[in-house]
């Protein structure tokens, strides 16, 4: 079983069950690991723009983790968030990166009309604040309100979890 950190457990917590669920940036995997294991979700979408990160994560995953008869598909996606060319639905999570680059995945994603998730989790390391104005600035984002913020200490740093829900 996954052990997954305190931060990544809060972000597992707010995932829409039954829904998809992108793990954005997702480097070993854990969250969307831990998403498909618990077949509580419907798709799972791990995305990466490191190859040798994907290649590993996909091997990895179909030796120790897939299961024929799982509920929950897996699909591992090489590039650049912004660049994704489907439709990212349920619940969209980009945790690890700095606020400028989970904005920029955001608006190119929302700019090519692929932005239709029910939820955002954004845990970014640095420029949380710029990212939260950046979204609340952008007509592209204006379909999102934030519902929360979740403070974590994580290695003697404080950082913040938000989650964002679509405006229906």
């Amino acid at each position: 079983m996954i052990r997954l950190s305190e931060r990544l457990t809060i972000v597992y917590q707010n995932l829409i069950q039954q829904k998809d669920v992108w793990d954005i940036c997702c480097d070993h995997g854990y969250l969307g690991t831990a998403a498909y294991k618990s077949t509580n979700f419907s798709d799972i979408y791990f995305v990466d723009r490191v190859h040798t990160i994907m290649e590993k994560l996909k091997s990895k995953f179909q030796k120790f983790v897939f299961k024929t008869d799982s509920t929950s598909k897996a699909y591992f996606i090489c590039t650049a968030g912004q660049n994704i060319e489907t439709h990212v639905t349920g619940t969209l999570c980009i945790t690890g990166v700095g606020g400028f680059t989970a904005f920029e995945i955001l608006n190119g994603l929302s700019k090519n009309n692929f932005l239709n998730a029910d939820r955002l989790i954004l845990g970014p390391h640095r420029d949380e604040a710029k990212l939260i104005e950046l979204i609340k600035n952008s007509l592209n984002m204006n379909q999102y309100d934030l519902k929360s913020e979740i403070k974590i200490v994580e290695k003697n740093i404080q950082r913040s979890l938000f989650i964002l829900d679509r405006i229906f």
